[in-house]
């Protein structure tokens, strides 16, 4: 895979998330069986006694960890639990000592070189904890720091990144299968394989809608967005998008923590985005639909139903792989509308080097042994 910081600027300038959603649908389709075999093959041998599994990235990665928490609690049936890589490496990790041996820590990078989450592995390895990677490039330093590693090859692309998305999750559904057995393993990959046609209505439809909500979009107005459970994840990524591509101010909220804060929050127009999928929190949802519309919120719904016949449960954890649609096709819309450069042209002190530039989200200090970080 060709690396994004190899590029040059004008290259990685380039908007092109709405190619990425035109992509989605054969990306699925084309690469779910062979990551399929890649996990059954990782996990034929090595995983039958973890009792405990972490699920750890930075930005889309982290993104992708909190909307798989609920397809691994729902198809592998173990304790699990998403952060972000640095909450993983420097708390999370050292709470897992006693029971290390019975414990799975998950690192998902697409370059394979962010230092927190290399960091979270080595930390995990340090104390016996097993370890795999999701990575786009198998011979990276998380690639080759991990027990395992299941990887995937990507399209090359620029500006803000979709298809990266969709492949770590794609990673975490193979690793669900996996570990999942009989009924349970038929019906996941019986769902997720009507995902690809089920989707492009669905991109066409949410497309219209979010670039139609960056129409009247100011620079000050921001936009929150709103989702629970696996969502919430999404909401994340929809925020990420709309920074990436315009340099706005966007944020995710937790369901019931807007009606606890940006509830209060003026403009009483404030643009605010619900991600749903009539799952466990549908309930609430229509509560709080209610109260934006009451308080004169410019509101923008999506809806994700699933498949004739999916349980409640597959409609929830999968709805991760089709809910970014609108929010995608809104971030590129406010691109256009703002007349806005990606990553704001890596101007103001930023820089593309190695990701990040000032940020060195890869060259920070990393631990690798616990002793180093509590000493």
């Amino acid at each position: 895979m060709e690396d994004y910081t190899d590029r040059t600027k004008e290259e990685q300038l380039e908007n092109q998330i709405l190619d990425q959603s035109l992509q989605a649908a054969r990306f699925i389709q084309d690469r779910w069986p062979v990551l399929r075999e890649k996990a059954q093959k990782v996990l034929s041998t090595s995983y039958g006694s973890f009792e405990e599994i972490l699920l750890c990235g930075c930005g889309d990665s982290h993104h992708a960890a909190v909307g798989l928490e609920m397809a691994f609690d729902v198809w592998s049936r173990r304790v699990v639990r998403a952060a972000p890589a640095m909450y993983a490496s420097r708390y999370h990790v050292p709470r897992l000592r006693d029971r290390a041996g019975r414990c799975l820590v998950i690192g998902i990078s697409v370059s394979g070189e962010v230092a927190r989450t290399i960091e979270a592995l080595q930390l995990a390895k340090s104390i016996g904890a097993y370890t795999l990677a999701f990575t786009s490039n198998r011979e990276s330093t998380l690639g080759k720091i991990a027990d395992e590693c299941v990887w995937i090859e990507l399209p090359p692309f620029s500006g803000p990144g979709l298809l990266s998305y969709l492949a770590s999750l794609l990673m975490g559904y193979a690793v669900c299968a996996a570990l999942s057995e009989g009924e349970q393993r038929d019906a996941l990959n019986a769902s997720l394989g009507e995902i690809p046609s089920l989707m492009a209505p669905w991109v066409d439809s949410e497309g219209e809608a979010g670039n139609a909500f960056a129409k009247d979009m100011k620079r000050e107005d921001g936009c929150v967005f709103i989702a629970g459970g696996s969502l919430f994840g999404t909401a994340m990524f929809s925020a990420a998008k709309a920074i990436e591509s315009a340099g706005v101010h966007a944020w995710a909220q937790e369901l019931e923590e807007w009606a606890h804060l940006e509830y209060f929050c003026e403009p009483a127009e404030m643009p605010t985005w619900f991600l749903t999928c009539a799952g466990r929190t549908e309930s609430r949802e229509l509560e709080l639909l209610d109260a934006a519309q009451a308080l004169g919120r410019r509101v923008q719904v999506s809806r994700w139903r699933g498949g004739a016949g999916w349980s409640r449960e597959a409609r929830e954890a999968l709805a991760p792989l089709v809910l970014w649609a609108g929010p995608a096709a809104f971030a590129a819309g406010l691109s256009e509308v703002l007349e806005e450069t990606p990553f704001r042209g890596f101007g103001g002190g930023r820089s593309a080097v190695e990701g990040g530039g000032a940020s060195r989200i890869r060259s920070s200090k990393r631990f690798s042994m616990l002793r180093d970080l509590m000493p």
